[in-house]
């Protein structure tokens, strides 16, 4: 069971690094969950993972959650 949650794992991270390449502006966690068909929280969870490996530069605007990869 431990491979699987690896392999999904990499894909929802795959999956949101194709979403945020495709944007020309942040996408907000919301708009990632919306277009993954996926929990908000797990969104932002890998999102937050994925800012800790320097893949994306995440920061807020008011209270909104907003990605972009890094330059």
């Amino acid at each position: 069971m431990g491979l699987r949650k690896v392999r999904l794992g990499r894909k929802i991270d795959s999956e949101i690094l194709g979403i945020l390449k495709s944007s020309k502006h942040p996408v907000t966690t919301r708009d990632i969950s919306l277009k993954t068909n996926r929990a908000w929280h797990s969104v932002q969870a890998h999102c937050l993972k994925l800012q800790l490996k320097g893949a994306v530069n995440g920061f807020s605007i008011s209270n909104i959650n907003v990605w972009e990869l890094k330059k």
